[in-house]
């Protein structure tokens, strides 16, 4: 069992005996010392005077808990919105596992991608890819970021990327996400649950999205929205699903060739790849699209793939007698860049995810314009 599935297994309470409550017990104390650092922080930054002002609208888009819950594709809907409407956007991400994300750099200009995603990490490269007009920008420092987008990039509306815990830069829209099929990580503030601060601070938020939805069961889903009311009865809820807008081949998504309808899926059995921070909800995914995943192979979130992952990836299909790959973009990111993927005599295909509102969306839309209009 590898270093994160273990660490997941001690938390959500399935490895028991005395062992495992022990590992908890020791985690929650460490949970009680982060718990007080982040409120620490949080008090600090709750003087305005330690907030930097953009002189433009800023939407942040986040999440309080670790791992996937669709920042990206979020994201990505967003920018849209406001190009629809002729805004000069920029994205500002961290740059997560950038080469060097201790300077601001310029990853794209209106769609022109500048950089590799060596330098710009997998995610703000994934953005620059498939925004068309949009700039994005990395930078741990995301208040430097927000001065080259406005001075530099003319833009006129920030979209901060994960950006719920960045409280250095003031933003006009706190959009936070909630998992429903992971919705309070585990329930505990990190190290001994997967929450980055207390559920308490969602009352800083200014719309909750639900995503992935349609991943559980109604009555799940009900009582989700109970417990966030009661929670955060004054915030604005919607609710979406990940819906793929179909697959193409590693070769065609990386020169943004077709995208394939679902139905030209010939019935390939799958391996399916992935180094996301849930690959439980990527296979759920592709089930109920109707590929035939016949077995995975999950890696660390934002895993670097190496030329050595390939050949297992080849190896375990060989021996499996399974005849083509499918990843997600993110992976795709990192797959690509890697020589030996050429050498593979087999299909490769990325499954291209986009957001569905099932509930809400006009209402979200009308308020992320009214955001950018500055009311």
């Amino acid at each position: 069992m590898k270093g994160e599935q273990l660490f997941k297994y001690i938390i959500s309470g399935q490895m028991g005996g005395s062992v495992g409550d022990m590992l908890r017990g020791g985690l929650s104390k460490a949970s009680r010392l982060y718990e007080k650092v982040v409120e620490y922080r949080n008090d600090q930054y709750n003087d305005p005077k330690r907030v930097y002002t953009a002189p433009v609208p800023v939407i942040s888009v986040g999440n309080i808990t670790v791992g996937g819950t669709g920042k990206t594709p979020m994201v990505r809907y967003v920018c849209e919105v406001l190009d629809r409407k002729q805004y000069a956007v920029s994205v500002l991400s961290r740059g997560y596992k950038a080469d060097n994300n201790k300077k601001s750099i310029v990853v794209s200009r209106q769609g022109h991608v500048e950089v590799s995603s060596f330098i710009s990490g997998d995610e703000a490269w994934l953005l620059a890819k498939t925004l068309p007009h949009a700039n994005v920008v990395i930078g741990t420092k995301r208040v430097e970021s927000a001065k080259i987008a406005v001075e530099q990039l003319g833009s006129n509306v920030l979209v901060l990327d994960d950006g719920f815990q960045h409280r250095a830069l003031g933003r006009d829209a706190d959009i936070v996400l909630i998992d429903a099929s992971h919705p309070f990580g585990y329930g505990h503030v990190l190290p001994r649950g997967l929450l980055r601060e207390p559920l308490d601070n969602l009352k800083r938020a200014h719309y909750i999205v639900l995503t992935k939805t349609n991943q559980v069961e109604p009555e799940v889903l009900e009582d989700l929205r109970n417990e966030i009311y009661t929670l955060v009865p004054h915030i604005p809820v919607a609710e979406t699903i990940h819906k793929t807008l179909g697959f193409q081949t590693l070769e065609e998504w990386s020169h943004s060739g077709p995208i394939h309808d679902i139905a030209d899926y010939d019935g390939t059995p799958l391996l399916a790849v992935s180094g996301i921070g849930q690959p439980a909800s990527f296979i759920t995914n592709l089930k109920s699209y109707g590929f035939a995943v016949q077995d995975m192979m999950s890696f660390g979130d934002h895993h670097d793939y190496t030329e050595e992952d390939v050949v297992k990836i080849w190896q375990h299909c060989f021996t499996k007698g399974i005849q083509g790959i499918i990843t997600t973009e993110k992976d795709a990111v990192k797959l690509s860049q890697v020589r030996a993927i050429r050498d593979l005599k087999i299909p490769i295909y990325v499954l291209v995810i986009g957001i569905e509102f099932t509930a809400g969306e006009e209402e979200f839309t009308s308020y992320l314009l009214r955001v950018a209009k500055g009311n």
